[in-house]
């Protein structure tokens, strides 16, 4: 029947225009869906950007802040008759370092957030192009408060500031209350003891290939005794505690180069950087002595401790001890805006009852293993865009020759370019000076814009030199 054929060929039309539009419709959402991905990926890098340099602005306020305390310690004079000095402002702890700071020093303010672009029920919407709203914001650290385990002080004649340096390791980590920590095994099925780890990181900077020897005496908890040099020659091999793992290596015999480095040490474990890594630091020169000025309780202690003389003086263990001197303290220095000196601190530690050599703390004693004032500070900054934070690490360091009213100069015009986004431009002086260090934007070249030192016209100082760079 020739119209039978006909009837059963009825909806083919109809399928085969259901199958297309399925398949342009599954297109179509495929497409849509990786145009938003692609956008959003966008997005995230632009705001990854946008915050990496708002840190890197962080990083060059903080600078500029510094600078100015640089130039404000020079005002002051180091010490006056007795020992005594004027109390100095520390700026960089009353100054809030961030974005509020840096639109009221250079008068701009981040844009307004544009508009976002609304998205299909039920989906977040869209990130319109342009910049996101953000900021950052700074804190500075004295790295001269912390504990110096370098333990490479110069010479024999330095052997007070070696001590002090030693003393201060030791009162750290002698409390009990940290004995967990070095009495559980290592990966290599090894312990080691306090006076072990002390032995095993001077070890690792010296230059012989010989295992040393502490040159004291423990005679109670938390008290160690030397007399000169706290260290002697020992008779081993100072690369035994190495060779007893899978991936064998040396003794660097050389300053370490970042706090990343103890790692290396023998002894040195994750529990041991959670409990002591705030405390240490390995950016200070060779003879840089320890700044008494700090407000921490555990910190004010170990302090007295190691002025106390004779040592081990039962007031210094009493439980009320650390809160009274924390409260005399914070008086003296208004919550710890001004500074003390090394004999103010001397003089109120004996004000507590504890017996204390005040000759220590002469300006004209060569061993005297204090300070006031510091030039190594660490920066940490984090910068925030849209929903991305960069957190970045630094390190700077003011040489006696960077002080001055042209270090501030360089400093402000660092700031402002990188607050500003663009490269700072000084004519023919933009060589003169720059900061050692690593590159901020590319790690192992030469220092970028909110990290370059640019001097003014016949300026060659920086606002200070980049010791340590980390971004995360």
């Amino acid at each position: 029947m020739p119209g039978l054929g006909r009837r059963n060929e009825r909806g083919a039309a109809l399928l085969v225009v259901m199958v297309a539009v399925a398949v342009v419709t599954v297109l179509a959402v495929d497409l849509a869906y990786d145009t938003r991905v692609s956008l959003r990926i966008a997005g995230n890098a632009r705001d990854e950007l946008q915050a990496t340099y708002l840190a890197k602005s962080g990083v060059a306020l903080s600078r500029l802040v510094l600078s100015f305390q640089q130039d404000l310690d020079g005002a002051f004079p180091a010490a006056i008759a007795g020992g005594l000095a004027p109390p100095r402002p520390q700026i960089w702890r009353l100054v809030p370092v961030g974005s509020t700071l840096a639109a009221n020093l250079f008068g701009e303010r981040p844009p307004p957030p544009p508009p976002a672009a609304a998205g299909p029920e039920g989906t977040p919407a869209v990130a319109a192009a342009g910049p996101q709203p953000g900021g950052f914001e700074a804190t500075i650290d004295d790295e001269g408060r912390k504990v110096n385990v370098q333990l490479d002080a110069l010479g024999i004649s330095n052997a007070g500031l070696l001590a002090a340096q030693v003393q201060a390791f030791w009162q750290l980590v002698c409390e009990p209350r940290w004995d967990a920590l070095f009495d559980r095994e290592d990966e290599n099925g090894q312990r080691h003891s306090r006076q072990e780890v002390i032995v095993y990181v001077k070890d690792w900077v010296d230059p012989d290939e010989v295992g040393s020897a502490l040159n004291a005496s423990f005679p109670t908890t938390c008290v160690m005794i030397t007399a000169g040099n706290p260290f002697e020659q020992g008779f081993g091999d100072e690369n035994f505690p190495y060779d007893r793992g899978e991936d064998r290596y040396r003794a660097k015999n050389a300053r370490m180069d970042s706090l990343a480095e103890l790692y290396m040490v023998a002894g040195v474990t994750d529990a041991f950087m959670a409990a002591f890594g705030d405390d240490l630091t390995v950016y200070l020169p060779r003879d840089a002595k320890r700044n008494v000025n700090t407000t921490d309780r555990a910190r004010l202690l170990d302090l007295a401790r190691i002025v106390a003389d004779p040592p081990g003086q039962p007031v210094l263990y009493d439980l009320e001890f650390p809160d009274r001197l924390q409260k005399v303290v914070m008086e003296r220095t208004f919550g710890g805006i001004l500074t003390l000196t090394p004999q103010d601190f001397g003089q109120i530690v004996a004000a507590l009852g504890v017996k204390v050599n005040m000759n220590t703390f002469s300006p004209t004693n060569p061993q005297n293993p204090f300070t006031d004032r510091s030039s190594v500070f660490q920066i940490r900054v984090a910068g925030r865009s849209g929903d991305v934070t960069k957190t970045l690490e630094a390190v700077v360091r003011f040489d006696k020759a960077q002080s001055g009213q042209g270090a501030v100069a360089s400093a402000i015009q660092a700031a402002a370019a990188a607050q500003a986004g663009t490269p700072a431009q000084t004519g023919s002086s933009a060589q003169a000076g720059t900061a050692a260090g690593p590159n901020p934007a590319t790690p192992g070249q030469g220092a970028a814009t909110s990290g370059q030192a640019l001097a003014l016209p016949g300026q060659v100082v920086t606002p200070g030199q980049l010791v340590h760079w980390r971004e995360d």
